[in-house]
């Protein structure tokens, strides 16, 4: 994160707020427990990043209307042009780090933490774990 850290410093973000639009990018519309669970975040955490970067218009919350007790969460557009300007730098930084490692080793480092992530019980997005 050394690398990326000044990136997302300079476009105004946290690396937990990169997580959350990141993922939000992804996903058309989530649940705030379920994207708490992917983004691996507390709740409280995770509430006051979604007040941030809502008040900064970088994501949209609304009420489930089926279940006024559940909240859901999308990226805006100011939060996908933001992705789409800082993600070229992360991209670029990411790609420096990868070439710096090794492609090799960065190869067997992906599979290491897919099995420790396997082993753990963790999940990537489960896309019935987004909203209907």
């Amino acid at each position: 994160m050394s690398r990326l850290r000044p990136i997302l410093r300079a476009h105004g973000v946290t690396e937990q707020q990169w997580r959350v639009l990141r993922i939000l990018n992804d996903t058309p519309e989530i649940d705030v427990s379920a994207l708490a669970r992917v983004a691996f975040l507390h709740g409280p955490s995770l509430t006051r990043i979604i007040k941030d970067l809502s008040a900064r218009g970088l994501l949209l919350r609304r009420i489930d209307e089926t279940d006024m007790r559940r909240a859901l969460v999308s990226i805006s557009p100011g939060g996908a042009a933001l992705i789409e300007k800082a993600g070229q730098e992360v991209a670029r930084a990411t790609l420096e780090i990868q070439h710096l490692y090794g492609p090799e080793r960065g190869m067997k480092l992906r599979a290491l933490l897919l099995e420790l992530e396997q082993t753990l019980g963790l999940d990537t997005i489960d896309p019935d774990e987004a909203a209907d």
